[in-house]
């Protein structure tokens, strides 16, 4: 079974009940994840203008605080868990 990976940023701030917003990158490849932990960090370290640009559209100046790659399984637990704006995670 092949493993998928997607690029997670938490960006700086914190709201006043302790969340934060989080992005979670849905389409860096034309079929929107990748198949390994390397292969998503040499994305990162290749790619950081084009990543940060899209952060720029969604949040302004604000910058990331921290920019990673996450297994697929993660990710939908943060959704599942209620990874929505505004929501508490």
């Amino acid at each position: 079974m092949v493993k998928a990976w997607f690029i997670v940023v938490v960006m700086s701030g914190v709201y006043t009940d302790g969340t934060k917003d989080i992005f979670i990158f849905n389409n860096p490849l034309d079929h929107g994840h990748f198949h390994n932990v390397a292969t998503c960090q040499k994305f990162i370290g290749d790619h950081p203008f084009k990543l940060v640009k899209a952060l720029i559209r969604e949040y302004g100046n604000r910058p990331p605080e921290q920019i990673m790659c996450v297994p697929e399984e993660t990710v939908k637990l943060f959704m599942q868990e209620g990874g929505k704006r505004g929501e508490k995670t």
